[in-house]
């Protein structure tokens, strides 16, 4: 019998969110199912790179997963390997200290409210 609490784990990012259905349904077409995160965010911060769609899968059905992506070409990164994106943005909020308490997609969330926060104060204050 599965474990309810079993552990999610991120195998895949992507851009796109047909790229993430791609290797959703390849996964799926080998018995394992996988899930989508991110999805949404991703296409209404379509100008904003938050992350990407993730597609995560329970862990124990990583060994599993990592073979059939290998076998079908995708790029594994290794374990500590960060996008060049995710680099940018956690280098950039490194250097503020009450953003470090929060994960990357908060991080992400609060710095585009305080922009949109400042831009609408620009736009209020330049009208008058």
């Amino acid at each position: 019998m599965e474990n309810d609490t079993e552990k999610m784990v991120e195998i895949a990012r992507f851009t796109r969110a047909q790229e993430a259905n791609n290797l959703i349904n390849l996964l799926l077409s080998e018995g394992i199912n996988s899930c989508k995160r991110n999805e949404i965010m991703t296409q209404v911060m379509g100008i904003i790179d938050v992350g990407g769609v993730r597609v995560e899968v329970l862990e124990s059905d990583v060994p599993q997963t990592m073979e059939v992506m290998i076998a079908a070409g995708y790029d594994i990164p290794e374990e500590d390997e960060q996008p060049d994106q995710i680099k940018a943005v956690t280098g950039w909020t490194s250097h503020i200290p009450i953003l470090r308490a929060f994960s990357l997609e908060a991080q992400i969330m609060i710095l585009f409210v305080l922009v949109a926060i400042c831009l609408g104060l620009l736009v209020y204050f330049g009208t008058k």
